[in-house]
């Protein structure tokens, strides 16, 4: 159970065994959750804890993170059953910051901003992007700047570059991410006459397998997680990035409810105090991606 809204209660250590069923969905497990090589060591600073909820500067409190560990770069489950990657790390560094612990929920991504709206987690650490419809209920605070890549067989055998390419083809995509969004307004403005057959999924890594096993031509994904597996599948030969332009840009955030004003601002002031000190740099070139650095924290894009 979270924390709550306004109600936030203490949660007690996970035993190690709860680690190695971290890849099962809805299970919790304790952080830090820090990821493989030398991360930068962040201490707490008094005037940033200050920012917080004032029920959760207790030493002993702990919130809830709701993530979706098959998302490599960003967070995905290790040898050991721990999730790792760079949204954890920075999480991690903005929480140290904070001097807060918290407790992982990994679940579907589709099902993720319900728990929070439910309360049942107090924060989402999940690649997810900050689009305005998704404002609506819950506030973002902004950690990277991110864009789509379709992701097709080694060689390209399709001749693929462009969304408009896909009109008529069968594409994979993790269900309830932006990029099924973009793939059903894709289908309205540019492939009325032969849309795209969307196949769905709850993990990335089962959208992406279609490609591999021929039962779709292609899957949209996020930019830095397409290239990372185009590197990391096979020996870097079975997946490239088949698109050159950048596609449906936007930028990913820490998700709060709507509301959770003091919890958001001290997010955002933790996570601003790593990018002027170098720290936020440092992580993200520990997972070669500089490329989407942001240079202001803001909330909800502002």
């Amino acid at each position: 159970m979270a924390l709550g809204h306004r109600a936030r209660a203490v949660i007690g250590s996970i035993a190690a065994a709860s680690a190695l069923g971290a890849l099962m969905a809805g299970c919790s497990i304790d952080s830090p959750q820090a990821a493989e090589g030398a991360t930068p060591e962040v201490e707490a600073q008094a005037e940033l804890r200050a920012l917080l909820p004032g029920e959760l500067r207790g030493e002993a409190t702990r919130i809830t993170v709701g993530t979706e560990s098959g998302y490599p770069p960003f967070e995905y489950t290790n040898e050991a059953g721990r999730i790792v990657g760079f949204e954890i790390d920075l999480f991690d560094a903005a929480s140290d910051r904070l001097g807060l612990k918290y407790t992982f929920h990994d679940t579907l991504f589709d099902s993720l901003l319900g728990e929070l709206y439910a309360n049942n987690v107090d924060v989402i650490a999940a690649a997810m992007s900050d689009t305005a419809e998704r404002q609506v209920d819950y506030d973002f605070v902004d950690y990277y700047n991110d864009s789509d890549a379709i992701m097709v067989p080694a060689g390209n055998p399709g001749g693929i570059t462009t969304l408009a390419d896909l009109c008529g083809l069968t594409v994979a995509v993790l269900t309830g991410s932006t990029q099924d969004e973009a793939l059903a307004g894709l289908n309205v403005a540019e492939c009325q006459a032969a849309p795209v057959e969307v196949l769905r999924f709850d993990t990335d890594a089962d959208a992406l397998a279609q490609v591999q096993e021929g039962n779709a031509d292609a899957e949209l994904t996020q930019w830095s997680t397409g290239a990372y597996n185009a590197r990391q599948v096979g020996s870097g030969d079975v997946f490239e990035v088949a698109n050159a332009e950048v596609i449906n840009p936007s930028p990913l955030g820490f998700v709060f409810l709507k509301g959770d004003v003091e919890l958001v601002r001290a997010y955002q002031a933790a996570l601003q105090s790593l990018i002027d000190d170098g720290t936020y740099a440092d992580i993200l070139a520990q997972h070669e991606l500089s490329a989407g650095a942001l240079e202001r924290a803001t909330i909800n894009g502002q």
